[in-house]
């Protein structure tokens, strides 16, 4: 990838810092392709050009023609849509720095605000935010048992690691990589002054261990570093796992290690799941599609939606106070203050408790009928 000016300034701006590395990489990916495209179509470097000699309407025009370039098909990809987003908010910083002084620049920044983000795309089969439908959940859980005859993992050791692997998605809600990165003093306790119980939390965060992985793992934003309360029995879990069942390495700390003791990578993580998937029974497995809008495998988000879902539930039985159970998950689950995932786990959690009671209304209606036809015969 070429060296680009104003990208590189804009990555070592707070703003471009304040991404994961990742997302900071992925996003640079973006920006590069509008780079291409300017170069192709106006001459090279023809917008740092256009930007250091301060020319808002040249700017204005290239930004344009690449806005037209992605949508002029009516059938453009969810890339598209994420690389308008990219491009959209490198622009914004941009012209929003130069605004103070320029009116062309104000009027660059209103015509980016304006244009606004591109509709995704709807092809194809819905994808429901949902939780995993309890009868697909037990027999995930009794298949991954290690003392399960359906268990699909060789060796104690794994069945072990795999085994706090699926809880710790399921009941602390954890991204993939947030689990990645955790190491062997992520679980810390202390003594509540109020109760005199011991309590257990999880450094959610990214520490100073070398990476070697080909696919990084890394913080999603910086709300995502937090502290996460466990049980006590999780927490017994871990120690064990740490104790007894962890492949050990000299060169890292991180918690979770394949059978080589190098890090487990991002690609192992979804291997386990689809072994899952392939263990659990047909009927389970079509439960969970049909739920889903058709996906064929069990995913690690899965159980952060299906934790997400039953924790907003939760938080609702111990006080009917909506924004502050929004708060809350905002918390825990490692979301900015303002973000909207609350809302869509509160649509899913109705969702999921208006489909349990029309269930519970039609088995009456049902029983109601069969007793009618009874007295009738």
């Amino acid at each position: 990838m070429l060296p680009r000016f104003w990208a590189t300034v804009w990555s070592l701006s707070n703003q471009g810092h304040a991404l994961a590395e990742n997302t900071r990489k992925t996003t640079l990916r973006h920006i590069d392709v509008f780079y291409s495209f300017c170069d192709d179509r106006y001459g090279v470097d023809s917008f740092d050009s256009a930007v250091s000699s301060r020319d808002a309407a040249r700017t204005q025009e290239l930004v344009e023609a690449f806005y037209l370039n992605l949508t002029s098909s009516k059938n453009y990809s969810t890339t598209a849509v994420q690389r308008w987003d990219a491009v959209r908010g490198f622009m914004l910083h941009l012209a929003s720095h130069r605004s103070a002084s320029c009116e062309a620049w104000r009027s660059l920044r209103s015509t980016l605000s304006a244009m606004g983000r591109m509709r995704k795309p709807q092809r194809g089969r819905v994808r429901f935010i949902r939780s995993i439908p309890a009868s697909t959940l037990f027999d995930l859980l009794e298949i991954g048992n290690p003392a399960s005859d359906r268990n699909p993992f060789q060796g104690v050791r794994i069945k072990n690691r795999n085994w706090l692997i699926l809880n710790m998605l399921l009941l602390v809600g954890l991204r993939r990589s947030e689990l990645m990165l955790l190491t062997c003093d992520a679980l810390k306790s202390d003594v509540d002054m109020k109760s005199q119980e011991v309590v257990y939390w999880l450094d959610v965060t990214a520490g100073t261990e070398s990476e070697t992985r080909s696919t990084a793992p890394s913080m999603k934003t910086e709300q995502a570093h937090r502290q996460v309360p466990i049980s006590p029995e999780l927490a017994n879990l871990y120690q064990q796992y740490i104790a007894e069942s962890r492949y050990d390495s000299s060169e890292h700390g991180y918690a979770f290690t394949a059978a080589t003791g190098a890090p487990l990578s991002a690609e192992a993580v979804t291997k386990i799941f689809h072994a899952l998937s392939r263990a659990i029974s047909p009927k389970a497995l079509k439960k969970f599609s049909d739920r889903t809008g058709g996906k064929a495998h069990i995913s690690p988000h899965d159980l952060r939606h299906t934790c997400a879902t039953a924790y907003y539930a939760t938080f609702m039985d111990c006080e009917q106070n909506r924004e502050l159970t929004f708060q809350r998950m905002r918390a825990f689950f490692g979301w900015s203050v303002n973000s909207a995932m609350p809302e869509h786990y509160a649509r899913a959690a109705i969702q999921e408790d208006l489909m349990q009671t029309w269930g519970r209304l039609f088995d009456l209606k049902i029983s109601a009928l069969r007793d009618i036809q009874h007295e009738s015969i």
